[in-house]
C-alpha cells in the first residue's frame, strides 16, 4: 500500500510540473477568445470531454485528454487544472488517496483556496464527499507546480458538521 501511495503520489507531482509548461498553457489559453470564469470553463469542459466508465485509455496530458475526448475523474482535473492556469488562474491537482481527483483555485479576494470538482461541476462544497458520497476520507494531497502539501482537514467533516 505505502508504495502504491508514493507511486500515486509521485505521478501527480510530475503532471502538476507539467501543468506549468508555458507553451502547452498558450496553446489552450488559443481555444478561448477571452479569459473566461470558472462557471463557464466547467461548461466548455463539459461539452469538450465526455464522463466515461467504460475501459479508456488514460491521459495526463491536457491536449492528449482533448483530443481523446473522454474521460473520468483524473483527465477532467488535469484539464480544467490546465485551463484554469492558462486563464491566469492559480489552481492546484486534488488527490484523494482513496480514489479521486478533483481541482482548487486560489481566491484572491478570500485569500483561500476554492474546491471545484471539475467531474461534478462542483465549486465550494468541500464537504461533499463525505456529506453526500458517505466517504471515509483519510489522504488527500494538493499538488502545484512539483509541490506536494497535505490538504486533509480542509475535507474532514468536524463533529458539529456530521
Amino acid at each position: 500500500m505505502v508504495s502504491l501511495t508514493r507511486k500515486a503520489v509521485e505521478k501527480y507531482r510530475e503532471v502538476s510540473e507539467k501543468l506549468t509548461n508555458p507553451s502547452m498553457l498558450s496553446e489552450l489559453r488559443s481555444l478561448f477568445e477571452r479569459r473566461y470564469t470558472l462557471v463557464e470553463l466547467l461548461e466548455w469542459l463539459h461539452k469538450t470531454i465526455e464522463w466515461s466508465k467504460r475501459d479508456i485509455v488514460r491521459h495526463n496530458d491536457p491536449m492528449e485528454i482533448i483530443a481523446y475526448g473522454k474521460g473520468r475523474c483524473g483527465e477532467f482535473s488535469i484539464l480544467f487544472t490546465a485551463l484554469c492556469l492558462a486563464h491566469n488562474y492559480r489552481a492546484r491537482l486534488i488527490l484523494d488517496m482513496s480514489d479521486h481527483v478533483w481541482t482548487e483555485v486560489w481566491d484572491n479576494e478570500q485569500k483561500k483556496w476554492i474546491h471545484v470538482d471539475p467531474s461534478e461541476k462542483k465549486i465550494d462544497d468541500p464537504l461533499m464527499y463525505e456529506r453526500q458520497w458517505k466517504k471515509n476520507l483519510k489522504e488527500i494531497h494538493a499538488f502545484e507546480n512539483g509541490n506536494v502539501e497535505n490538504v486533509t482537514k480542509q475535507y474532514k467533516m468536524t463533529e458539529s458538521q456530521v
